[in-house]
């Protein structure tokens, strides 16, 4: 009896085993709406699109660590995770044992400046005797993606910081001519939650850049770009990406 115990205890392991999810760890750092923090605490569209793909899939369990924009590098060489979402190769990747799934968002970054009387659109038609507001360790494409602080600071007359909203305020509360780029989405976002800033801001048509956002993937590593985007398209063709889309302004 205990031996036929024991062989039944066995095989309720093995069988929950052979179903366990592969853990796989999601790489995020802060860039709204993509990844919000407040008080340290992780939200956002990755986090969202990470509980999607937990509920629509047995295989594999998605779980999120927080990195830094300018440490999202180093963590990924020391295997700290092994997928980062809303991501472009070209963002200083091309060096690394990574390739990218097929866009899944598109996005991009626009300017703003302080709404004052007589001032128009044209005033982001040059950077000359301004000052220009960004985020360290993030890709500017006026600047040729470089991220190095004292070139930014010598040849831009760039303030890198760490909060997003911090620059939308800052822009306002200047007196000398002042530019934030900003992440059109998260602009928005910012807007819809803080309503009174619609009129003090001027917002540039032209984008500094365009995203073709896609998930980086750790090669020879699963799951693979394939598997990834067979997820992607799952999602898509249910309208799950969508509905996570909506909820930010997409």
């Amino acid at each position: 009896m205990k031996m036929r115990s024991l062989i039944l205890l066995l095989s309720v392991i093995i069988t929950a085993t052979s179903f366990a999810k592969k853990e796989v760890i999601v790489g995020g750092y802060e860039f709204p709406p993509f990844v919000i923090l407040k008080n340290n605490v992780p939200s956002g569209m990755a986090l969202d699109l990470i509980a999607v793909l937990n509920q629509s899939q047995q295989d594999y369990h998605f779980k999120f660590k927080l990195t830094s924009a300018k440490r999202r590098y180093l963590d990924f060489s020391k295997k700290k995770y092994d997928l980062i979402f809303f991501e472009s190769i070209i963002w200083g990747w091309q060096e690394e044992p990574i390739e990218p799934t097929k866009v899944i968002l598109n996005g991009g970054e626009v300017f703003i400046a302080k709404a004052v009387p007589g001032r128009d659109k044209t005033f982001f038609s040059t950077f000359k005797g301004k000052t220009i507001l960004g985020i360290t360790g993030y890709h500017y494409q006026f600047a040729n993606l470089v991220t190095d602080k004292d070139y930014l600071s010598k040849y831009f007359n760039m303030r890198l910081g760490n909060n997003h909203e911090d620059n939308i305020k800052n822009v306002v509360s200047r007196d000398k001519p002042t530019i934030a780029i900003v992440t059109k989405s998260y602009l928005n976002l910012f807007l819809n939650e803080n309503p009174k800033f619609r009129d003090k801001l001027l917002v540039s048509d032209k984008f500094d850049q365009i995203y073709r956002h896609t998930i980086l993937v750790r090669k020879d590593n699963h799951p693979t770009v394939t598997e990834m985007n067979n997820l992607i398209d799952t999602l898509r063709k249910k309208g799950r990406l969508d509905d996570v889309w909506k909820k930010y302004g997409k």
